[in-house]
């Protein structure tokens, strides 16, 4: 026997689909639940922009300080060069002193003479001996001119050796002691710019400004290079020095007298550092032996002080 399938109709309670023509008075109007549940949307929807804008906004303020932004690494100079190749650089931050551009390059070799009669040198008298420096006013008059200013105040009198590094260097300056502290000679500012690629450089006994490790950060701290091997981290070695720009002279004193190669400040790019060589001691690289071998403490200050009880200028007679 067969049985029929009772055909059944089956209905939605889906509103039919309004069209252009329907009339307004035929919508359905909303709940109070259903009006305050929309407004949580768009109370919702308008936070979410708000937060979004804000978050762009960091976004673009980060990106913007990690390329102008004033930090450690900023650096405050332009780089140019000369037509003999000579790499220099001058302030352009206007809270820097900016470095001369009237200056010579040095000869080859210039750096280790002798000075002659009547030039004017500093002389540092210190309770473990006398150090005598020959400036280098031509080739960078602007650390010159700091050093003898604040050597004419009396700035360095009475002021310690407050770093020492035995075959590195000894460091002194800072009239706290601590290595924070001190100031440049010009009236205005804290520091000063920087006066690389002269044909200077840190070869054992010279004279060189302490940084910050930022462009342009020198002030009243200065250092001697002591050491008696040439350092060069990471230009590699003498080879690597004469390929990164350095003189083939220089060079061979390098591995002839000694000194810190990486602290040049034209290989500021290769090394990281950078430092303004003004001046070299011919006279009393036994006095900075000496106070390199003194014993120091874990942050290589001296256990008794070693003062510069006197710094002056005088001419060779």
């Amino acid at each position: 026997m067969t049985t029929s399938k009772k055909k059944t109709n089956h209905k939605t309670n889906t509103p039919p689909r309004k069209t252009a023509s329907s009339s307004s008075s035929g919508r359905k109007k909303l709940t109070a639940a259903q009006r305050k549940e929309l407004e949580r949307q768009q109370r919702i929807t308008q936070a979410l922009i708000i937060v979004g804008s804000i978050i762009v906004a960091v976004i673009f303020i980060i990106i913007f300080l990690s390329i102008y932004g004033d930090n450690d690494s900023k650096d405050y100079t332009s780089r140019t060069t000369d037509a003999s190749g000579d790499s220099t650089v001058s302030a352009v931050d206007d809270t820097i002193y900016p470095a001369s551009e009237d200056y010579e390059t040095a000869p080859d070799g210039e750096q280790l003479k002798k000075p002659s009669k009547g030039e004017e040198v500093a002389v540092l008298e210190t309770n473990m001996g006398t150090i005598k420096i020959r400036l280098f006013p031509k080739y960078a008059p602007t650390a010159v001119e700091n050093f003898k200013t604040l050597i004419q105040e009396g700035y360095y009198n009475g002021i310690i050796f407050h770093r020492v590094m035995n075959d590195f260097m000894i460091q002194g300056g800072d009239p706290t002691g601590t290595g924070t502290g001190g100031k440049c000679a010009f009236e205005g500012y804290e520091t000063f710019g920087d006066e690389f690629g002269r044909n200077l450089y840190n070869f054992r006994g010279a004279v060189s400004m302490a940084n910050t490790g930022a462009a342009g950060s020198n002030s009243s701290q200065f250092f001697i290079v002591q050491t008696k091997k040439a350092q060069y981290y990471t230009l590699g070695d003498k080879e690597g020095f004469i390929s990164n720009g350095g003189a083939k002279w220089a060079a061979e004193q390098y591995e002839k007298s000694g000194g810190t190669a990486y602290l040049d400040g034209q290989f500021k790019s290769v090394t990281g550092s950078g430092h303004t060589v003004f001046g070299q001691v011919y006279d009393g690289l036994k006095v900075v032996d000496k106070i390199a071998a003194v014993d120091v403490d874990a942050n290589s200050k001296p256990l008794k002080d070693v003062v510069i009880k006197k710094a002056y200028l005088t001419k060779v007679k």
